[in-house]
């Protein structure tokens, strides 16, 4: 439902949406099929799965990023993607909203 009210909240600021995915690999396969993504949202815990792959692909392709997650405390995240806008749940889609906006 989250992710459903985030896209909705992107869609009326002007975005184009692709996704949501809730799956590490339909959201690898979305990375290989999609021409050109100017910027994501990642959550951290994808079903029990952690999203670390995808957002190491993103990095690869250019692609600025951010994650969105409950779990911003988590030390695979400052050893790896320190540099990465963290947005903690719960956020006001406002914010997050600006957070996408500045990564742009």
């Amino acid at each position: 439902m989250l992710a459903l009210d985030i896209e909705l909240e992107l869609e009326d600021a002007g975005a184009s949406v692709i996704g949501p995915v809730d799956r590490l690999d339909l959201g690898m396969a979305l990375l290989d099929d999609a021409p050109m993504i100017d910027a994501a949202i990642l959550d951290i815990d994808l079903h029990g799965v952690e999203s670390f792959p995808i957002a190491s692909r993103l990095r690869e392709r250019g692609v600025p990023f951010l994650f969105h997650t409950g779990h911003g405390t988590r030390s695979e995240l400052k050893e790896q993607f320190g540099d990465v806008t963290v947005c903690k749940k719960p956020v006001l889609s406002e914010q997050l909203i600006d957070a996408v906006a500045k990564l742009l």
